[in-house]
């Protein structure tokens, strides 16, 4: 009986073994709503969530960013639940511009279960005494001991690592609360320029020197959900703060963009001129799936937009019924005015959302053409006016 039982416990032990292995293996989702430099800044707006209710707490989870502290309300290891939280959120709170960060549980190595040691008897052997034998006399040796050279190894010398051409700049896009903001800006040598560089936010770059005789650059950000800000950029004087690297640090405040009652989408984008979605949309699509089913109440208006208001030769989805990529043998190909590719879209958006479960009767559609751009139409940013926005008409 005793023996079953311990036999029972191993079994026991190694399964709760490989379950935590297999949960220390699987990605965690984090809803995030807020990321921080200053612990301070970050206990502050903690403490501001969940006075609004929230079960927030702040951590540093990317350990490519170890200075970062990450706010967060949610946390799973299911991915479809994190993003229908995040589209509940987006729908009924401030946090407009919350999302997802995907990261490891713990150091995301499994545990192994150690077995246990059994120590085996140890065997007496009896002793053997053996005769004392008479040292051997061995003879001096005579022969001269003869030195090899040693030969001297050549130093290997690192390979000097160069440093990209220009100068080193950080943008810091960032609210003005100072939380930072995912995004990039565009640096160009005149506002009428038709060409520019991208760069990263709040990421270490290099910019050669403008060709102007200013010497000066035209900096504009690009921050989805946010105002774009222009500025003048003098590249012989950019600022006086200055980082670790020695890189100037060019600080912009940005401001979100106000539309109502609306859920913003940032990844919810079509194939150029198509009413057909990329696969990056599928996420947030399915998180605004969950939160119409668990909120059945809620009716919804989709709303299709595009850059301008001119025709355009492009496809829609014909008999196809692959929402998320291109099938030229299925998809319907022609010229289409803005107000039917925008209606196009939003009626995409709407099949989508039905062939997941959501009746038609709860979702209206509307195109909208180019007629409310965010950005100027043929500006560098133009193509960000090409989008999807959803409208909650009932709750």
């Amino acid at each position: 009986m005793q023996k079953s039982l311990r036999v029972l416990l191993i079994v026991l032990l190694i399964a709760s073994g490989s379950q935590l292995a297999k949960a220390q293996g699987e990605p965690n989702y984090y809803v995030i709503i807020g990321v921080f430099a200053r612990q301070d800044y970050a206990l502050r707006f903690t403490d501001k969530a969940n006075q609004h209710g929230f079960n927030a707490q702040y951590a540093i989870i990317n350990p490519s960013r170890p200075n970062w502290y990450y706010v967060s309300v949610f946390q799973s290891t299911e991915k479809r639940k994190a993003y229908a939280f995040l589209i509940r959120l987006r729908a009924e709170s401030e946090h407009k511009q919350a999302w997802i960060y995907t990261g490891q549980v713990g150091d995301g190595q499994p545990t192994e279960q150690q077995k246990p040691v059994v120590e085996k008897p140890v065997e007496e052997k009896p002793i053997v005494e053996k005769p004392v034998e008479k040292p051997v006399e061995i003879p001096p040796v005579t022969d001269p001991v003869v030195q090899n050279p040693v030969e001297e190894k050549p130093i290997e010398e690192k390979p000097i690592v160069k440093k990209p051409a220009g100068k080193p700049f950080i943008f810091k896009l960032q609210t003005a609360d100072g939380q930072p903001v995912t995004g990039e800006v565009h640096v160009q040598e005149s506002a009428n320029a038709t060409r520019y560089q991208a760069f990263k936010g709040n990421e270490l770059v290099y910019i050669e020197a403008p060709k102007n005789a200013r010497g000066n650059y035209v900096v504009v950000t690009q921050a989805p959900g946010y105002q774009p800000v222009s500025l003048i950029l003098s590249y012989r004087e950019p600022s006086p703060e200055t980082g670790a690297e020695g890189e100037a640090i060019i600080p912009i405040e940005v401001s979100k963009v106000k539309r109502g009652d609306y859920i913003d989408f940032t990844n919810v984008r079509f194939f150029r001129n198509s009413a057909i979605l990329e696969p990056a949309a599928q996420n947030e699509l399915d998180g605004l799936v969950d939160l119409m089913k668990e909120s059945t109440g809620y009716k919804i208006r989709v709303h299709g937009h595009c850059n301008g208001n001119q025709d355009k030769e492009g496809s829609i989805l014909g008999s196809s019924t692959n929402f998320f990529a291109l099938e030229p043998g299925k998809n319907k190909i022609g010229k289409f005015s803005a107000k039917e590719l925008t209606t196009e879209r939003a009626a995409t958006v709407k099949a989508y959302l039905v062939s997941q479960g959501i009746a038609a009767s709860r979702i209206d559609i509307k195109g909208e053409g180019g007629k409310i751009p965010l950005y100027p139409e043929g500006g560098t940013l133009g193509q960000y006016n090409d989008r999807i926005e959803i409208e909650i008409t009932k709750r």
